[in-house]
C-alpha cells in the first residue's frame, strides 16, 4: 500500500494543476501560434516564447520540481505583465487567466522542499 504523505499530495496537485494549462497551451501553440507565424504575423513571437518557457518549466518540474517551479512562476509573471501592458487595464482578466494557471502550480513545486520530510 502506498503511504500518502503531504509531499506526495502536494506534488500530485501541482502536477495535475500544471498539466491542464501545459496541454492547453501546447495545443494552442501548434494550432494557432504556428499557423499565425507561418502566415507572417510576427507579433505572435513574444507570447509563443513565453508559452514555451512556462510549458518547459512544467516539463522540467517532473524531474526537478524546484527549478521547474521557478521557471513556471517566472514565465507566468512575465506573460501576465506582457499581456497587461499590451492589453491595457481593460484586458487585465486575460493577463490573469493566462498567467495564474502557471504561477499557482509553480509555487506548489517550489514549496515541495518544505514538505519533503513531512508525513
Amino acid at each position: 500500500m502506498v503511504k500518502l504523505t503531504i509531499y506526495s499530495a502536494v506534488r500530485f496537485v501541482a502536477l495535475a494543476l500544471g498539466l491542464l494549462p501545459a496541454a492547453f497551451f501546447l495545443v494552442f501553440l501548434v494550432g494557432e501560434g504556428l499557423s499565425e507565424l507561418f502566415a507572417g504575423k510576427w507579433s505572435v513571437i513574444p507570447i509563443l516564447g513565453m508559452m514555451l518557457l512556462t510549458v518547459s518549466g512544467y516539463i522540467l518540474a517532473w524531474k526537478r520540481p524546484r527549478n521547474g517551479g521557478i521557471i513556471m512562476v517566472t514565465g507566468g509573471v512575465i506573460m501576465g505583465v506582457y499581456l497587461f501592458i499590451v492589453g491595457g487595464f481593460e484586458e487585465w482578466d486575460i493577463a490573469v487567466l493566462y498567467s495564474l494557471p502557471f504561477i499557482i502550480p509553480g509555487i506548489l513545486f517550489m514549496l515541495l522542499r518544505k514538505f519533503q520530510g513531512s508525513s
